[in-house]
């Protein structure tokens, strides 16, 4: 249990829910270090009800761009198996709208 942070656990369940019923989110924490952002993390991973990725940033890679997200993604597309019907429905729709800009 975490004390004191009612507001952000509220915050990652209903986030946690939301996803279940196919509304992706994205959470961003960030603070001073010691503060307890790897604890609501480890909440966030045991609460949910899935796949969890999960990477660690450092302050020397602050200057590269998407370090921590090509950290998450750069192991993963080989290992994925088809994206949810919602997620895939939504690529396709890019898809179609792109070829149709692109030959407009």
């Amino acid at each position: 249990m975490l004390h004191g942070r009612d507001t952000e656990l509220a915050t990652i369940d209903q986030l946690l829910a939301e996803a279940r019923d196919g509304r992706p989110g994205a959470l961003i924490l960030r603070g001073e270090a010691g503060i307890g952002k790897s604890a609501l993390l480890d909440h966030a991973a045991a609460a949910a009800q899935g796949r969890v990725l999960r990477a660690t940033a450092l302050e020397s890679e602050a200057e590269l761009p998407y370090a921590a997200l090509h950290l998450l993604l750069r192991p993963g597309p080989d290992r994925l198996d088809a994206p949810p019907p919602q997620q895939a429905c939504g690529a396709q729709e890019h898809e179609s709208s792109s070829a149709r800009e692109s030959y407009a």
